[in-house]
């Protein structure tokens, strides 16, 4: 039977949208979609690039090199008139590898720019984002930045090819760019301060998306299907991961993963809800969370 939701998820699926601050994943993206708050917002992260224009802007871009290769979902892709690429990502939970996905992240970026027969001097700056709700490195920082850069025999830099800057928006400290600080209390907690116009423009487009209500309709679902997926885990725990192994799943394979998919599919979920829903639960493009489901079904 499939798993219906009770009236106190529902009010509670809403009221987490009306509280929401941009550390929320679903209404960043909606907010920075949105060109007019994007480019001020890079223009304050990155004020070194003296970003006047974003030419490209895309939401969740995926990338996969190969068909069997894992998947990368980018939150926010861009390009601004220099050619340079931007990442802009959100990430609340901390999974101690931010350093290695970034490192994926900037080598798709890399990659997508070369077709066979380019030159490697077509290859344009790339610079990941991540603004997190935690201390990514564990050295108490609000701006954590790595570079990579290459040298002349005269030992003149070039400019940076890969670039990566860590925000931590969890952070208050007090050494940091009071501009920037500021940005990372309205991303926290939603303080506005009225003497920044920046904050003001973001606080006017994070209203107005929250009453979009196409959007609110979604973001609810998608806190559904978060409650789904945590309730998913619980009951894959109490069977044992050792069942999808008993069953000759590939070996590497998530097993947890394999599990909630299961579950779910027993409870009666539609397909293609399982797999939007374990896509946004593990942060999977949809063509990975498919193949998962896919192996699971030829496993039976």
């Amino acid at each position: 039977m499939r798993r219906r939701h009770t009236k106190a998820q529902i009010a509670a699926a809403a009221r987490a949208w009306d509280e929401a601050t941009l550390s929320n994943d679903y209404l960043f993206n909606r907010v920075m979609q949105q060109k007019h708050a994007l480019l001020p917002t890079l223009q304050r992260l990155v004020p070194e690039l003296a970003i006047k224009k974003l030419v490209h802007i895309t939401t969740q871009h995926s990338f996969k090199a190969t068909y069997d290769s894992r998947g990368f979902r980018l939150d926010i892709f861009a390009e601004d008139q220099n050619g340079r690429r931007l990442d802009l990502e959100m990430q609340v939970v901390n999974h101690h590898d931010l350093l290695k996905r970034a490192a994926c992240y900037q080598a798709m970026m890399i990659d997508e720019q070369l077709e066979e027969g380019d030159f490697y001097q077509r290859l344009r700056p790339v610079y990941v984002i991540f603004i997190t709700m935690f201390d990514p490195f564990g050295g108490h920082h609000q701006v954590d930045h790595h570079r990579l850069y290459s040298e002349h025999a005269d030992q003149q830099r070039l400019p940076s090819l890969v670039n990566y800057l860590f925000i931590n928006a969890a952070s208050d400290e007090e050494t940091t760019a009071p501009a920037l600080r500021r940005l990372c209390a309205f991303i926290r907690d939603g303080t506005v301060d009225p003497s920044d116009p920046l904050i003001l423009k973001l606080e006017q487009v994070q209203r107005k998306a929250k009453q979009n209500k196409k959007w609110r309709r979604e973001a609810m679902r998608y806190n559904l299907a978060a409650q789904d997926a945590k309730w998913a885990e619980l009951q894959a725990e109490e069977k044992g991961i050792e069942r999808g192994m008993a069953k000759g799943m590939t070996k590497g394979m998530d097993q947890a993963m394999l599990a909630m998919i299961e579950t779910l599919a027993e409870q009666g979920m539609p397909k293609e809800q399982i797999i939007t829903t374990i896509a946004k639960a593990r942060k999977l493009s949809l063509l990975a969370a498919r193949q998962y489901y896919n192996q699971l079904m030829l496993s039976k």
